[in-house]
């Protein structure tokens, strides 16, 4: 199986959740509170299906890496609709990692980078 280019593997590391993570400058907010846990699931949930999308049009060279993201509006369209309710909810996590802990793993979700990767434009679908 052939690997991804860097630029695939970080576009796909902005918009995936990770397992574990290092404190860098950006602030790390742990979450205890069942409903805020349910946020920032939910968010996580949105990432994995839209990345999960972009691992196969990566592997399978759909697209250039670096636009196999906008190969799925309906999936990247989710993500913006799921990270702007987040935000709604929870404005203190704009500049945010929030990590969490269900099901014996440490889930973390940098919601500064995926905003950052939500700034791509795509072009327009013909």
């Amino acid at each position: 199986m052939n690997k991804p280019s860097c630029a695939a593997v970080l576009c796909i590391c902005v918009l995936a959740s990770a397992a574990s993570y290092g404190a860098g400058p950006q602030q790390v907010v742990p979450l205890s509170e069942p409903a805020d846990i349910r946020d920032a699931s939910l968010m996580d949930q949105a990432i994995v299906r839209l990345s999960d999308k972009v691992m196969e049009c990566v592997q399978r060279k759909l697209a250039a890496d670096s636009a196999c993201f906008c190969l799925y509006p309906q999936e990247l369209s989710q993500v913006r609709e799921t990270y702007e309710g987040t935000l709604k909810r929870h404005p203190e996590w704009k500049n945010a990692t929030v990590s969490y802990f269900r099901d014996g793993k440490t889930f973390a979700v940098s919601m500064e980078g995926l905003s950052r990767q939500l700034e791509v434009k795509c072009p327009p679908r013909r």
